[in-house]
C-alpha cells in the first residue's frame, strides 16, 4: 500500500518535471528568438525543474531502497541483474540516467546565475536543461522497452 502510494507520487511528480523542462525550453527558445531580458518567470520555471528533481531523486530511493524490501527482499541483497534487462533499467541505468540528468540542471542554474546578458542564459537554458530533459525523456522510453 504504501508502495503503491509513493510509486504514484512518483509519477504525478515525473509529470510535473516534464511540464516544467518542456516550459523551461520552450521560454529559453522564445527568450532567444525575441532577444528579451532573462527574467524571474525564467528563473522559477527552471527552479521548479530543479526541485521537481530532486524530490523524484528522493522518492526514487525511497522507492527503490526502502519500499522495494517488502516486495522483492531486503534492501541489503543486491538483486542479479545480470540475466533480467527490467530490473538491470530499473536497479542500474534508470538511477544512473535520474542522478546524471538532476546534476546537469543544477550545473545549467549555477552556470545561469553567473552568466552575464541574457542570450547567454538563454542559450546555457537550452544546453543544460535541453539535455537533462533529453535524458528524461530517453530513460522513459528505455522504461517501456525493459519490461
Amino acid at each position: 500500500m504504501i508502495y503503491s502510494f509513493a510509486f504514484k507520487i512518483h509519477i504525478f511528480i515525473s509529470t510535473i518535471t516534464l511540464l516544467a523542462g518542456i516550459s523551461t525550453i520552450v521560454l529559453s527558445t522564445h527568450g532567444l528568438t525575441r532577444r528579451r531580458d532573462y527574467g524571474r518567470y525564467d528563473f522559477g520555471v527552471s527552479l521548479v525543474f530543479n526541485v521537481a528533481l530532486y524530490f523524484q531523486l528522493i522518492l526514487g530511493f525511497l522507492i527503490y531502497y526502502l519500499l522495494r524490501s517488502t516486495l522483492e527482499g531486503p534492501m541489503w541483497e543486491v538483486p542479479n541483474t545480470q540475466n533480467d534487462a527490467s530490473l538491470r533499467f530499473w536497479a542500474i541505468e534508470h538511477i544512473a540516467l535520474m542522478i546524471f540528468a538532476l546534476f546537469l540542471t543544477q550545473l545549467g542554474r549555477v552556470y545561469i546565475k553567473r552568466s552575464k546578458g541574457p542570450s547567454r542564459k538563454f542559450r546555457a537554458s537550452l544546453f543544460y536543461f535541453g539535455t537533462s530533459l533529453l535524458l528524461i525523456l530517453f530513460s522513459m522510453g528505455m522504461a517501456l522497452f525493459s519490461r
